[in-house]
């Protein structure tokens, strides 16, 4: 008889314990993700070496904030405003050249979507035409379906993308700002056709099966709210709409229901049109909010704006001899879904406008000030906050670009263009305040209570640039081999437990 060759290496029987045995386990793993990696990497800079060059961007990593828990669902959420071409002009965007035509950037942007990849895209500005002749059905064969929601008055919406084999689609809400209900004063001081959506998305049998989950499914929103430099008490009405218009649309779904129900991870993402440190965006998440110092002047001056009459009574088409004109979306010069800049004009002349949304000083009259207390106290006295993901996480991976200009940890910028830069952007958790025990007006939510309280362990966040890694001037985007929109894509990664 033959002996079989002793292993020069072989272990103790004995010392092979469950212990030792899930230490193999996880260095057999992290050896298997460092060759995907690997694979991923060189497969990327073959791709890479392939793509003409105006058709390339500039890719950013994800950026790890915490490490993922065993058999937890992961979700990747993205938040985008992808620039409407029906709102491109060449005098708004003079350095950014042939990118600005649609058969350039719609390929750009849907390499952006194909490399990053999320599980649900919440995106503004996107296109009606584009989105029924292009989006809808191209980003339907990388598997994902759509909602989409616009005011019929402009020529672009908000649409939310998820992927069919994680998400099915149960209801929606649409909130239209000019026409929601609100307390008496705060009805909107002009007409701005911004609007927003909300959907209901039940997990699938397949994802509920493969994973224990707390709730049944996600309540996630998205908006572009109104641009104006003296548009900040509208904002800041509209932020108060938006999370009535959640916790309105939640309270619907589980009277529906007929039965108690586990409830939902609920988020809301989109362009805010605000900054940190500016009334809109504190209202929501520095609860209980006390205007005071620049938000409060800045808001105050806003008030003392007047609009016309016509603004947002316009269309993207323009009738001459009884023939409809609708431009050409791969002409540069495409051109604005409306025409309220005839109403800035007329504004402009308006006797006793104010020049600066941010003046150095400015008295406010007994009315403005009562307005402003009055938006204040109805955004205390909803029971609803929002806590922003990347407040929370992004000062542990990336602190030289979190808190640059503002206390909340928020990074410096998501819009760049040719003549303005500012964060813009946030993806946000949606959930219950309870006024009487907490205090959210000097701190962000840590990362360990957005676990703890909401069930969101957030992993990875998408890293965003800082204004030195632009290059040098002019750098206003969409700008070819960089970015295809003059914002960029915030993503953030997370846990639902």
């Amino acid at each position: 008889m033959t002996n079989k060759p002793s292993h020069k290496n072989a272990r103790d029987p004995a010392t092979i314990t469950p212990e030792y045995i899930l230490q193999q386990r996880l260095l057999r793993e992290q050896r298997k993700q460092r060759e995907r990696e690997e694979k991923g990497l060189n497969d990327s800079t073959k791709q890479e070496a392939t793509t003409p060059p105006h058709l390339r961007f500039q890719k950013r990593e994800m950026l790890q904030v915490n490490d993922p828990i065993e058999d937890k669902l992961k979700v990747k959420i993205m938040s985008y405003n992808v620039l409407a071409q029906c709102l491109i002009r060449r005098e708004l965007f003079p350095t950014s050249g042939n990118i600005l035509k649609w058969s350039i950037r719609s390929q750009v942007l849907m390499s952006e979507f194909k490399h990053y990849d999320a599980d649900i895209m919440c995106l503004q500005e996107l296109d009606h035409v584009q989105y029924k002749s292009f989006w809808h059905s191209e980003l339907e064969k990388l598997g994902y379906q759509s909602k989409y929601y616009r005011n019929t008055a402009k020529g672009h919406g908000v649409a939310i993308f998820f992927k069919k084999s994680m998400f099915v689609w149960k209801h929606q809400s649409a909130i239209n700002y000019d026409n929601e209900e609100v307390p008496q004063g705060l009805e909107p001081r002009t007409i701005t056709q911004n609007i927003g959506l909300i959907v209901q998305l039940d997990f699938t049998s397949i994802i509920r099966k493969k994973y224990k989950l707390s709730k049944a499914g996600v309540i996630i929103g998205t908006t572009h709210l109104f641009w104006h430099p003296f548009g900040t008490f509208e904002r800041t009405r509209q932020t108060y709409l938006v999370l009535k218009k959640i916790k309105d649309f939640t309270s619907i779904l589980n009277s529906v229901s007929g039965t108690p129900r586990s409830g939902y991870y609920t988020f809301f993402a989109g362009d805010l049109n605000s900054q940190p440190f500016d009334s809109p965006y504190l209202s929501i998440t520095a609860k209980p909010i006390e205007y005071s110092g620049r938000s409060k002047l800045v808001i105050s001056c806003s008030l003392s704006y007047r609009f016309s009459k016509n603004r947002g009574k316009t269309s993207n088409e323009s009738i001459e001899g009884g023939i409809t004109h609708v431009e050409d979306p791969e002409d540069p010069e495409f051109g604005s879904d409306n025409n309220d800049d005839d109403n800035v004009h007329d504004e402009k002349h308006y006797e006793g406008q104010p020049k600066d949304p941010v003046p150095e000083s400015f008295e406010a009259s007994e009315e403005q000030l009562e307005l402003v207390q009055k938006i204040q106290d109805v955004h205390n006295s909803l029971d609803m906050r929002a806590i922003s993901v990347y407040a929370s996480g992004y000062r542990h991976v990336h602190p030289e670009n979190s808190g640059r200009d503002n206390d909340r940890f928020e990074p410096y910028f998501s819009n760049w263009a040719h003549t303005w830069r500012g964060l813009l952007d946030y993806i946000l958790v949606v959930c219950p305040w309870d006024k009487t025990r907490e205090d959210h007006s000097k701190r962000v939510d840590t990362t360990e209570e957005l676990q703890e309280n909401q069930l969101i362990r957030l992993l990875k966040l998408l890293r965003l640039p800082q204004p030195e890694e632009m290059g040098s001037e002019p750098s206003g985007q969409p700008r070819s081999g960089q970015y295809p929109s003059d914002h960029l894509c915030l993503m953030a990664e997370v846990q639902l437990l």
